[in-house]
């Protein structure tokens, strides 16, 4: 299996020539040619979890000499701009309109300055754009577009799974979304790559929380979900658990934590229990407002690995999670958090009672989730097996002795 736990200015430094380097694998040595240069193209910079993977992945191979890496989006979204700004250099080829056949030439023109050995993508309409010129050119090219777990139909699905056919490899962050479009995680050109986490982002643990809330919960535990309101994302079933709680006891607050299309109405759900079930919109103080909940909740209708659960077990917090998907390799159930049945309000609701009503199973629970993400989601995991893929596919790692 391959699981491996601003303008079109020349980019700095686009091209150096530099010594090989060597490191031990394995009992023997490998002669490793640094640094590699990876073009990072991604569709928009919007808040989602594998935008955020790309922060984590272009600050964790800062300043690492193994890896030189820019950012090149094509959207104007800015959720994420200034966190990927202060580690490598980003440029914007800003689609005009949805096919805008300019994008090829600024690309071309970024290509040859900044002469990548890896142009990595994380979306089909990057895909789509990086493929011909990767071709034309040389570059190897990654399809990293398998974020989720489930099966499509219809165009847009056919199109997906030819952008990673023509791939020379495809990253997954789960075995179960290879699994879902008919592919084996380890046949060949195939690499899971867990998500990983900047353990970093929750040791801050000063934070007045009336001030992080928003608002005064007094004495009342906290049980938050943070995601986007979208199609895949079941918010619903939170609403409808936390107001089964909340007919049992007053000593808790809801916090739903995102925005998107399906925020309204999921608000309009709410509205009886406004001030026991509030809506803080998008943060970017995600990992200051995790600290101050108890639970974490996920209810999803597909998932890959999802990025707020491990953000919920980073700061030591235990779970609830739709069963289904990627969770379950991430999510160990009665360990480090529970799996529930997917759309079932009442499951969740016991659950969330369960760890209330318990803070000794809460707490050892909490500390379980931290023990799995230090081990297998942290950010040092995804660059060492990130830097093995990127090794592997541009061939620029071979066995001497």
């Amino acid at each position: 299996m391959h699981t491996v736990s601003k303008n079109e200015s020349s980019p700095e430094g686009a091209a150096p020539h530099t010594k090989a380097a060597e490191h031990p694998v394995n009992g023997s040595f490998r002669q490793v040619l640094t640094p590699l240069r990876i073009l990072y193209l991604v569709d928009s910079l919007r808040v989602g979890g594998k935008e955020r993977q790309i922060c984590e992945l272009v600050k964790g191979f800062g300043g690492s000499g193994s890896v030189q890496s820019i950012v090149v989006t094509m959207g104007t979204e800015q959720f994420y701009v200034s966190e990927v700004q202060k580690h490598v250099p980003l440029f914007y080829l800003v689609r005009r309109v949805r096919w805008d056949p300019t994008v090829f030439l600024r690309l071309l023109r970024v290509l040859r300055r900044f002469r990548p050995h890896i142009i990595y993508t994380n979306s089909e309409m990057a895909m789509s754009y990086a493929w011909p010129l990767a071709r034309l050119m040389g570059i190897k090219i990654i399809n990293a577009t398998i974020r989720n777990a489930f099966s499509g139909r219809g165009l847009r699905w056919q199109w997906h799974r030819l952008m990673l056919a023509i791939a020379d490899a495809r990253i997954g962050n789960s075995q179960a979304g290879f699994l879902s479009r008919g592919l084996h995680y380890d046949s060949p050109g195939n690499y899971v790559i867990y998500n990983g986490i900047d353990m970093s982002r929750f040791r801050r643990r000063d934070a007045d929380r009336a001030k992080t809330l928003g608002f005064n919960a007094g004495k009342r535990k906290i049980v938050g979900m943070v995601a986007e309101f979208s199609d895949y994302k079941d918010f619903q079933t939170f609403i409808r658990a936390a107001q089964v709680v909340l007919q049992r006891r007053d000593d808790v607050v809801f916090l739903a934590v995102g925005g998107g299309k399906n925020l309204n109405a999921c608000k309009g759900l709410a509205s009886p229990e406004k001030q026991r079930i509030r809506f803080l919109g998008e943060r970017q103080d995600v990992d200051l407002l995790v600290q101050q909940m108890d639970i974490g909740v996920l209810c999803t209708f597909t998932e890959g690995i999802p990025n707020s659960v491990m953000e919920f077990m980073a700061a030591g917090k235990p779970v609830i999670v739709t069963d289904g998907g990627g969770s379950r390799e991430l999510v160990m159930d009665g360990v480090n958090g529970f799996l529930v049945p997917a759309s079932d309000p009442i499951a969740v609701a016991d659950k969330i009672e369960l760890l209330l009503s318990n803070d000794n199973r809460a707490v050892q629970m909490g500390t379980a989730g931290l023990e799995r993400i230090e081990g297998r989601f942290s950010l040092q995991a995804l660059t060492e097996n990130s830097l093995h893929v990127y090794q592997a596919v541009s061939g620029r790692m071979h066995s001497t002795r």
